[in-house]
């Protein structure tokens, strides 16, 4: 007998929601998605001082080093989105992130307060900032700016939750990580997009059966330095916060990965430009925006996702 299964543990800084449909006796998918997510992190979170991803951030440039293989997959994934976005998107931003007050993770420091920026040169990202050796699982760094995995780790942990569930005949379900969604199965849901002015109510709800979701927003993680404020969206071609009206962007994908790039990338382009960007490099995807102005702008893909859509 199919019943609704469900589990929420805390992990990646968030709130990881997973709900499944399958037979009651089946194999204990519950410890298995805790122990996932639970690996990943002290894997690949910049905010642990003995993570795999420190220990690589902290080694020397021009060295081969060997990795865990789930910090050379999520990173190769990165720089391969990287090259796509032409930078845009870059994993090197994790020095910048601590340059700019975003050391710890939000959890634990719940709001930042008033930072002091320090100071630094930010050396532009090149498909030559890093090396990858397949056969050895490792790689050779070319600059000294530290890693950041930050959303695109958080949603390919999504991606490979998925592939495990369905390894084990799990055939319909969702896996909702503070936001990073994948959903699939015949059952529709419902999810719904929170206003980005008022974290209680929704900007609009859809009815979604098979599909990945990710949003980014620059409202939320948000500090002051100098009485300047300063946000976590860093743009990969300049190494500061972005100058768009986007202040809300979600995508829709076929991969948790590809959407999580996707709605950073939105929000560091204007809006219109962003769409635009968005129908040339990845035709196949959508996005729903919020601007400054409370504009709402929704691309006609959608319908590729979403099977009924309620402002």
């Amino acid at each position: 007998m199919n019943v609704e299964q469900f589990l929420i543990m805390n992990g990646m800084g968030t709130v990881i929601k997973v709900q499944v449909t399958g037979d009651e006796q089946s194999l204990n998918w519950k410890q298995l998605m805790q122990t996932w997510f639970t690996m990943f992190e002290k894997v690949c979170s910049r905010f642990l001082n003995d993570s795999e991803l420190t220990k690589l951030n902290q080694s020397p440039v021009d060295v081969v080093i060997q990795i865990h293989p789930i910090l050379y997959d999520v990173l190769q994934a990165a720089f391969e989105y990287a090259i796509k976005t032409n930078f845009y998107f870059h994993p090197f931003v994790g020095t910048v992130m601590k340059n700019i007050g975003y050391a710890d993770s939000f959890h634990k420091q719940g709001i930042l307060r008033e930072h002091k920026e320090r100071a630094s040169l930010f050396r532009v990202p090149s498909e030559k900032s890093l090396s990858f050796f397949p056969a050895l699982k490792a790689v050779m760094k070319h600059t000294t700016e530290e890693i950041d995995l930050g959303g695109i780790g958080k949603g390919w942990s999504v991606d490979q939750a998925y592939h495990l569930l369905k390894d084990l005949g799990i055939n319909a379900g969702i896996i909702d990580a503070g936001g990073d969604m994948l959903i699939w199965g015949d059952v529709g849901r419902k999810v719904g997009v929170t206003n980005p002015f008022n974290e209680n109510e929704d900007i609009a709800q859809f009815f979604i059966s098979s599909g990945a979701v990710a949003t980014s927003n620059v409202l939320y993680r948000r500090w002051k330095i100098n009485g300047e404020t300063r946000h976590h969206i860093i743009h990969g071609r300049t190494g500061k916060n972005p100058n768009s009206d986007v202040v809300q962007a979600t995508a829709f994908a076929e991969c948790v990965t590809e959407a999580e790039v996707i709605a950073k990338v939105l929000c560091m382009l204007p809006s219109d430009e962003g769409i635009q960007w968005l129908k040339r490099n990845f035709p196949q995807s959508a996005c729903m925006i919020v601007t400054q102005n409370s504009r709402l702008l929704i691309t006609p893909s959608i319908s590729r996702y979403v099977e009924r859509l309620v402002m």
